[in-house]
């Protein structure tokens, strides 16, 4: 088995009230003087049951300036290497390791950046020059279960290596001009185009949803120093694509910069793929649902909490740790079951207790992690 040794998390400074993001999308469209209820901004913004929020771009130069894709995208990969370098420090710190111990380094985000961020964090932190990398785009929400998987899966075939998982995204972008504009063009032409309505309920819901955050774990395979009991072991893992669901979630280039794609079905069909790739992963180990004693799933939102929770009739106890995670950080994509892990970590879990990581992203994806303390 794979051993997680040690993880860690990284938040950047601007923390905004559920309220405060509202409010400020709401002033921004009513300048505009669309036609359209704007009251369903704080309607869905509260219906997610977030508190606050991570920005690492600041919310108030989006009333003043419109900054172009290509700024907005350099300002958030040097904000994300500021970030991740924290994390990554952290972690190593943690393990009492040093950046030359290191065999692989993996990354998860949707940054677009080439190189890729783990390759520019060698710059910052010293790493062997040797070192492999892996970099993992475009799983979205699903990209911690994923990388998690992928890096347990190399251990599995270097047991004496050890691994830093690198995840985390910089969702604040799409409120660098990106959002406001999609909202302003697609409201201007509803007269004329009415099924553009549910393209701009989507585009408000993932507004009051995505947030900021890094985080990172230390992996080391069964032959490493650091192999032993007591923390968590990656036992296995599952993958499911549905087929032609590839438009229910994702994000796309468009002129104003990136969109963010996220349809109201998503939970319905979460429903069908998280049960299957979960009973598939736990009938191969001869478990069942009574067997997990913490779950790690992935907060999408209320309904996808929701709907997990009654696929496996779980207590409300066992969904707790989502919900605690939506209202506290909202949805911080791919670092948000990584968060989760690390909240687990700072407790005293009983040996033999197993857990579930469950994520879910474009695909349509269902992705799950098997884990035993």
């Amino acid at each position: 088995m794979t051993y997680i040794a040690a993880t860690a998390t990284n938040f950047p400074p601007n923390y905004y009230s559920q309220d405060v993001l509202a409010n400020a999308l709401y002033k921004f469209c009513a300048a505009m003087d669309l036609d359209f209820d704007l009251e369903q901004i704080y309607r869905f913004f509260n219906n997610v049951q977030i508190e606050g929020r991570y920005f690492t771009l600041p919310l108030e130069p989006i009333f003043d300036q419109k900054p172009s894709p290509e700024a907005t995208a350099r300002a958030s990969i040097e904000a994300a290497l500021d970030l991740f370098e924290g994390a990554v420090i952290t972690l190593l710190n943690r393990a009492n390791l040093t950046p030359e111990q290191i065999s692989i380094l993996a990354s998860v985000t949707l940054l677009a950046a080439v190189p890729p961020l783990e390759t520019r964090l060698m710059n910052r932190i010293p790493f062997s020059p040797q070192i492999k990398r892996l970099p993992l785009f475009g799983y979205g929400c699903a990209g911690g279960t994923v990388g998690l998987a992928r890096v347990a899966d190399y251990l599995n075939g270097y047991p004496q290596d050890a691994a830093v998982l690198m995840v985390g995204e910089m969702s604040s972008a799409l409120w660098r001009g990106s959002l406001q504009l999609d909202l302003f063009t697609m409201i201007k032409q509803l007269p004329n185009q009415p099924e553009l309505y549910s393209d701009i309920i989507s585009t408000i819901v993932t507004a009051a949803l995505f947030a900021d955050g890094t985080t990172a774990v230390l992996l080391v395979g069964d032959e490493h120093p650091l192999a032993q009991s007591g923390g968590p072991r990656v036992v296995d893992s599952g993958s499911l694509i549905l087929p032609n669901t590839i438009d229910l979630m994702g994000m796309e280039v468009a002129d104003i910069g990136f969109r963010n794609i996220l349809k109201a079905e998503v939970s319905e069909f979460a429903a069908i793929g998280v049960h299957k790739v979960v009973h598939q992963l736990l009938e191969k180990h001869q478990l069942s649902i009574s067997d997990i004693d913490y779950w790690i799933i992935h907060p999408g939102g209320p309904k996808v909490i929701k709907t997990i929770q009654s696929e496996f009739a779980l207590a409300d106890e066992q969904v707790q740790l989502s919900w605690n995670t939506l209202a506290k950080i909202g949805n911080i994509s791919s670092g948000t079951v990584i968060y989760m892990l690390n909240e687990l970590m700072q407790q005293q879990i009983p040996n033999g207790s197993y857990s579930l990581m469950i994520g879910m992203g474009p695909g349509f994806a269902q992705e799950a992690v098997l884990l035993k303390w």
